[in-house]
């Protein structure tokens, strides 16, 4: 009989840094250069993003392996008194996406901004790595905001 896999979604601990760099890293090889890997910088945001009590950090656990992980930030806008949740970063493991748990790992995260207060869930897309355009508005989004970068 095959085993079929455990996968939960969870609150990070640093305990989790690792397997979160280990996925960071995987993600930074297919995004722009504007997203260039840096280990040491890429450490420390985490651990103070786990520190944050305005911040979460959530990951897919698989049978004690994390195959994803998502940082998002409560903000209220700048011209407003209105929170929004903002995804700040989302690595999942190319065998993972479109999958289940990664799904789960944005229902997840919006329950957090609810309950800590968010009227709105905002949420990226990296033009070079996948579309998620479709699986966003699938999951109830609408685009509101695109952003163009220009190295200078």
């Amino acid at each position: 009989m095959l085993k079929t896999q455990d996968s939960r979604i969870r609150e990070a601990t640093q305990e989790d840094i690792f397997d979160i760099l280990v996925l960071a890293r995987e993600f930074s090889r297919e995004a722009p250069k504007s997203h260039k890997w840096d280990k040491d910088k890429t450490e420390q945001f985490v651990l103070s993003a786990i520190q944050n009590t305005n911040m979460g950090v959530f990951v897919i656990d698989v049978d004690g392996e994390l195959q994803g992980a998502l940082i998002g930030l409560l903000s209220e806008f700048y011209m407003s008194h209105i929170i929004q949740a903002t995804e700040v970063a989302w690595f999942v493991s190319k065998e993972f996406r479109g999958k289940v748990s990664s799904i789960k790992l944005v229902k997840h995260f919006e329950k957090w901004a609810k309950v800590n207060g968010a009227s709105y869930v905002g949420m990226g897309d990296i033009e070079s790595i996948s579309s998620l355009g479709s699986l966003y508005t699938r999951l109830g989004y609408n685009k509101a905001e695109t952003i163009y970068l220009k190295e200078i």
